[in-house]
């Protein structure tokens, strides 16, 4: 083993990782209570308070996919800050916690699962009902099966396969060392 890498890991150990596991002491499960709460709470109202403005029903008749990015947009936001939490929960002391565990994943399965449900079904209610211009609601159809097809793909196949690999913070080890 080089001096460099020999150097690494306990710079690793000793100074990165501490920060990151106390960090994540506090920020982890903050943010998987705000995104859980705010898939189930706060997201549908937040969609009908941006219904109502007259320039968001304008771009949305007259500019729909203009209409569809910013949606996706805010969708994408919140996603991401999901992700955050993610990465954070692998650093988390309450990690080996069964109460922690099944607390994260079915706030991601029913977040991610409810929110879909929400965004496709209240863009195809408003294109049927309100858009003409818009697309067909089989279109919208399609999508919405698309995506909860991705969504079951992607919690009960590529999911238990990710926890597993990251069941310790062993795989974290021997990464920074062979880097």
């Amino acid at each position: 083993m080089s001096v460099k890498s020999e150097l690494k890991l306990p710079f690793f150990i000793i100074i990165i990782y501490p920060y990151l596991f106390l960090f994540s002491f506090f920020i982890s499960p903050f943010f998987l209570f705000y995104f859980s709460f705010f898939s189930f709470f706060v997201f549908p109202f937040l969609f009908l308070l941006f219904f109502f403005p007259p320039f968001l029903f304008l771009l949305f008749f007259f500019s729909p996919f203009l209409f569809l990015l910013f949606f996706s947009f805010l969708f994408l936001l919140f996603f991401f800050l999901f992700y955050f939490s993610f990465f954070f929960f692998f650093f988390s002391p309450f990690f080996f916690s069964f109460f922690y565990f099944s607390f994260f994943y079915f706030s991601f399965f029913f977040s991610f699962f409810f929110s879909f449900f929400f965004l496709f079904f209240f863009l195809l209610f408003f294109s049927f009902f309100f858009s003409p211009f818009f697309f067909s609601p089989f279109f919208f159809l399609f999508l919405f099966l698309f995506f909860l097809f991705f969504l079951f793909y992607f919690s009960f196949f590529f999911f238990p396969f990710f926890f597993l690999l990251f069941l310790s913070p062993l795989p974290l080890f021997i990464f920074f060392l062979s880097v």
